[in-house]
């Protein structure tokens, strides 16, 4: 009994929707344990900043130094891939893009200051998720949306808000990804 072509081309669409579900569950589970990772970062980072706005600076300087180092450890257990340097890439585009920004329209008051990063963070999730994964997408928008009312109506408490909502939203996300 031989395939007709209309069976053949359902069959083959059929294992390229397996290979693209395949593909971005992998990929679910690799940025798993990186999304708990910085999540985790935040929380620290903006209750901390919260906790010691004097020491804003010297916090996150070592804090993302602990996050980088932590990054690289953990996707030491996962294969290479030849284009893994375009991530990289696109996360130092986004620091000097940060960098740039506050050196141009520095922020008025601390707020903006802490509100930015986690505006392009958001971004740069509901980006890639355009090609990665809904999840991804879902994720972003989340973090823009609540970063947005956090700091339009919880003024007094903004930096909380962005350690337990953001950080614990990248948290989330990470566990929501994990379970893929």
């Amino acid at each position: 009994m031989s395939l007709s072509s209309k069976e053949a081309a359902e069959t083959l669409s059929d294992v390229e929707r397996a290979s693209r579900r395949s593909a971005q569950a992998y990929g679910y589970h690799k940025s798993s344990p990186h999304l708990i990772l910085w999540g985790l970062v935040w929380v620290i980072g903006y209750a901390a900043t919260d906790l010691r706005p004097a020491d804003t600076n010297l916090i996150w300087l070592v804090l993302v130094a602990a996050g980088c180092v932590g990054g690289y450890f953990l996707g030491r257990g996962h294969e290479r891939s030849p284009q893994a340097w375009r991530f990289f890439a696109v996360v130092g585009v986004a620091w000097i893009f940060m960098a740039a920004t506050y050196a141009i329209m520095a922020p008025v008051h601390g707020m903006q200051a802490a509100a930015f990063p986690a505006l392009i963070v958001g971004a740069i999730y509901a980006g890639v998720g355009l090609w990665g994964g809904l999840r991804y997408v879902a994720t972003g928008l989340a973090m823009i949306g609540l970063t947005l009312g956090g700091y339009f109506y919880l003024h007094e408490h903004f930096l909380l808000w962005m350690a337990f909502v953001g950080g614990g939203g990248l948290i989330l996300a990470g566990v929501w990804c994990r379970g893929v």
